[in-house]
């Protein structure tokens, strides 16, 4: 396992864990299986750690086809990508069509869409559109083609699985790590089709819980990203506590953005 920095995630995505990298790589133990990460977006601890193997997962099938479409092809992606103009009359035509057969096409729409919306934010409506708006000029430039060779580079030896975190969780075996950063709870508010209208919601922490369990038991090393993961130890007895301290970035206004803690729980020393 090798700590590298030279491929970058080429999403933006509403709570990536790049502002306490070095906080998880720290956690992350010696292990000589896979990597596993049932909600992988935007993938950045996988970069940081190059593990050998792994298994990236998500429950969105954009993101994954996306991800597959890199994996097979990132000149094509690219060729796509850098033809489209930079601007909000391209980034609504693209919200509104419809994903087609091309692989391509979808995956360069998808980094489109991604590149320019608001926050980074992902949500669909109960339809299943992506629905959030423009965000304007100042997310920065589209992934160049030397990116997304990079980062498809790093997915060659990775299995890419669309499904539900309980299917991925059960793949593990003895010797794998499993990194789980499910999408907090908010109370009232979480359940407004953020990560996908069938995303992880605070009703699937009692089959998290179980899963880990069971997984802990196999002898599979587990760390968990979670807000309220001080309800999680009380299920998870013995499992580590610890937290970084990081600004959080997906309020509306600038002044409603303050320091939080991110928590993490872990089976492990």
């Amino acid at each position: 396992m090798n700590f590298c920095a030279t491929a970058k995630p080429v999403l933006r995505w509403a709570g990536s864990k790049r502002q306490i990298l070095p906080k998880l790589t720290s956690l992350a133990p010696q292990f000589r299986g896979r990597y596993i990460e049932p909600f992988c977006g935007s993938a950045c601890l996988f970069l940081a750690l190059e593990p050998a193997k792994a298994l990236l997962a998500d429950v969105n099938p954009h993101l994954v086809s996306a991800y597959r479409a890199l994996q097979a092809n990132p000149s094509a992606v690219s060729d796509v990508l850098n033809s489209w103009p930079q601007d909000k009359d391209t980034y609504l035509a693209l919200r509104a069509a419809e994903p087609g057969g091309d692989a391509a096409l979808n995956a360069a729409r998808f980094l489109y869409l991604n590149r320019y919306c608001f926050n980074g934010v992902y949500r669909e409506n109960r339809a299943g559109r992506f629905n959030v708006p423009y965000g304007g000029y100042r997310t920065g430039s589209l992934p160049q083609l030397g990116e997304l060779q990079e980062f498809s580079r790093r997915l060659q030896s990775v299995e890419l699985y669309c499904g539900d975190f309980a299917d991925v969780v059960r793949r593990a075996t003895q010797d794998d790590f499993i990194y789980l950063d499910p999408p907090y709870y908010y109370g009232t508010t979480r359940n407004r089709g953020e990560y996908g209208w069938n995303a992880f919601s605070d009703s699937d922490v009692d089959r998290l819980v179980t899963e880990v369990r069971a997984a802990s038991d196999r002898g599979v090393r587990i760390l968990i990203s979670y807000n309220q993961a001080h309800s999680l130890k009380k299920a998870l007895p013995g499992w580590q506590l610890t937290y970084a301290p990081v600004r959080r970035s997906i309020a509306g206004f600038s002044k409603s953005r303050r320091p939080v803690r991110e928590y993490q729980l872990r089976n492990y020393a």
